[in-house]
């Protein structure tokens, strides 16, 4: 039994130690579910939704009370004894305004189109999120493959190490190689370090998008490869159904045609009603007054406001029109730019991958071969094995500028 509960707590420690791998997807979707600045475009939106149930209702009605037509003589207020009854009374009154239904629909459907518009612009904030998230994840990616070359690196360089200590004792070798075997041991150290450091950077930015514990220890999917973008060539129809960026201008158009119809309601009447009761003091008998009101918003003296808004508004749907026009003009020249990048960072990958890495690598197997038949000295093995890390990591950072212009596509055509 001891010996199975300390398996048991050995085990339990061992996947505590274990990093939680989180694949794109998922730190996508914690982007979108805790990121405080979608989450505060959400309660705009409610609030929205809340004002539009609000715009529906009427004005609340008004009651008073005091003095009507009574003297300021209180002598007068009483029976004079000569058949007279008295001057002057008490007045309860109430009052209700009926906003027009036009005017009230108009306003929540105002509200409503609010609504729409933060909608569309938490859409445009999701996609510049997931684009940050995207570039610090497949960065991330390089940074593992990198880790990985100098981790190589770093072992060949100590075997090298050790066998110019062996052949240095039996003369076979020079001290200055060793030594400069020894430096480039600690300047692939270095590297690596500073590799640790930039994935410490990429995880605690994820972290920060995720809304969570910037300390928090995890994982990513090492074999994930970013798919290359469509080879169709993107035109405006494409951007104008995907950004919504753009669909928040079109939103913007409609809110303003809202506001129109908000005006024009405002040109109707409301409709109104008042009832005072009056208790007449002495023996004055009670009265009453009741009385409907009505607006006259069209009185020209009125109108012109409400008129000269409903004009004013066209011109300014067509100067959102025409700055989603260019809009849609920049980012098919950002769009097409980027295409061109991506094909010459792919023609470039193909080369290192087709030659130069090749002919490095055969360069470095045959200065080694050549080493341990004492053909050749340390410093050409040294020196080929340089030049073959140096293209690899050429190669990792020309892999990185590829994966972030992917990033940068998807961010421009707003695919997820």
């Amino acid at each position: 039994m001891k010996n199975k509960l300390l398996l048991l707590i050995l085990a339990t420690c061992a996947l505590q130690g274990m990093a939680q791998v989180l694949t794109l997807d998922s730190v996508l979707r914690a982007v979108e579910t805790l990121h405080p600045e979608l989450r505060m475009y959400d309660a705009r939106i409610e609030a929205a939704d809340t004002y539009a149930e609000g715009a529906r209702a009427l004005d609340p009605p008004r009651v008073g009370g005091g003095f009507f037509m009574t003297p300021y003589n209180t002598g007068l207020w009483k029976n004079d004894g000569m058949g007279g009854p008295g001057m002057g009374s008490f007045m309860f009154s109430a009052e209700q305004m009926f906003t027009n239904t036009g005017k009230r629909r108009a306003d929540a459907s105002y509200m409503l189109g609010m609504g729409k518009v933060e909608a569309e612009m938490k859409g445009a904030m999701r996609n510049e999120l997931f684009g940050m998230a995207k570039r610090a994840y497949y960065e991330w990616l390089v940074l593992e493959r990198k880790s990985a070359v100098l981790a190589r690196s770093e072992a060949l360089l100590d075997y090298l190490v050790r066998a110019a200590e062996i052949r240095y004792t039996y003369g076979m070798d020079k001290l200055n190689a060793y030594y400069k075997a020894r430096a480039m041991r600690g300047d692939v150290q270095n590297m690596r370090i500073m590799t640790d450091q930039e994935i410490d950077r990429m995880r605690i930015m994820l972290n920060t998008a995720m809304a969570r514990d910037k300390g928090i220890r995890f994982a990513i999917d090492t074999a994930l490869v970013p798919a290359a973008p469509d080879p169709r060539e993107p035109d405006s129809a494409l951007l104008i159904a995907r950004r919504s960026d753009l669909h928040a201008i079109d939103r913007n158009i409609d809110l303003l045609r809202l506001k129109q119809d908000v005006q024009r309601a405002s040109l109707r009447p409301d409709f109104g009603i008042k009832y005072d009761h009056m208790v007449g003091f002495s023996t004055q008998p009670q009265q009453f007054s009741l009385m409907g009101m009505l607006s006259v918003p069209i009185a020209p003296w009125s109108s012109k406001m409400y008129k000269a808004v409903i004009a004013g508004l066209d011109p300014e749907m067509d100067a959102l029109r025409e700055s989603r026009n260019a809009r849609v003009n920049e980012l098919l020249g950002e769009l097409n730019l980027l295409r061109s990048e991506i094909r010459a960072d792919q023609q470039q990958l193909e080369v290192f991958d087709r030659t130069i890495i090749p002919s490095m690598r055969s360069n470095y197997e045959t200065a080694s071969l050549a080493y341990e038949q004492n053909t050749e000295e340390l410093f050409m093995v040294l020196d080929a094995w340089q030049n073959l890390l140096l293209m690899e990591i050429a190669r990792l950072e020309k892999l990185k500028s590829l994966y972030q212009l992917y990033a940068r596509y998807d961010e421009e055509l707003e695919i997820r």
